[in-house]
């Protein structure tokens, strides 16, 4: 197993990285919510680039959520595609875990966020490279009082630049954060396909709330 796919369709912005035995090829996309437009095509024109086929490739990964509903349905819908299609094994990844991954070095809390909408965000705290609360979807006034807390905070993400407006705290910010980082995903990707082996059929998107459409149906 040599060649990895794996994108993320979670925010506005689409990011996808190949990684072959020759090296890294990544595309990042920011054109809105645009991903049932582009997805297919950039892929295949990354696998083209990288001189492969799909036909070589062994393991797809995808972001598995928090993020955009739609988003996260055609990035996991797409990926099983693929994965059925070619016979080869694929794996979900938190979103929020990608975005936090590579600063171990890091001496603070490390802090993703995505606009969640409403005037809230999805984020989870992270040190030294492991998360240490649950995944939150939060207002940017608690997120405030949570991080009160902490003396070094670093946001990255999407929407760090977003959050840090509307708090009256100022952080410091990633200077890539409205990068989404799929080549994290195929880091941790193949490091949980190792543990766990391929996603389950019924594998669905991470959702911290229920849609607009779901809300609907309830009242």
């Amino acid at each position: 197993m040599v060649t990895f796919l794996a994108f993320d369709t979670s925010s506005r912005d689409l990011s996808i990285a190949l990684k072959t035995e020759t090296g890294l090829f990544e595309k990042f996309i920011s054109q809105g919510f645009k991903h049932s437009e582009n997805l297919a095509g950039e892929i295949k024109s990354l696998v083209a680039t990288a001189g492969m086929s799909m036909d070589m490739l062994d393991l797809i990964v995808c972001a598995e959520g928090p993020g955009s509903f739609t988003g996260l349905r055609i990035g996991m819908a797409t990926a099983k595609g693929i994965s059925f299609s070619l016979g080869i094994p694929m794996v979900a990844v938190p979103t929020l875990d990608a975005m936090a991954f590579g600063f171990d070095f890091f001496d603070g809390v490390v802090v993703p966020v995505i606009d969640a909408r409403k005037k809230r965000f999805y984020t989870a705290l992270y040190r030294k490279g492991k998360r240490i609360t649950d995944y939150l979807d939060i207002s940017a006034e608690d997120m405030t009082e949570n991080l009160a807390h902490y003396k070094k905070i670093l946001l990255t993400g999407p929407d760090a630049v977003l959050f840090n407006t509307k708090s009256e705290e100022k952080y410091i910010l990633n200077p890539a954060a409205n990068r989404a980082n799929a080549r994290f995903l195929i880091e941790l990707g193949l490091e949980k396909y190792k543990r766990e082996g391929s996603a389950p059929d019924g594998l669905g998107p991470l959702y911290l709330r229920k849609s607009e459409a779901e809300i609907g149906i309830t009242r």
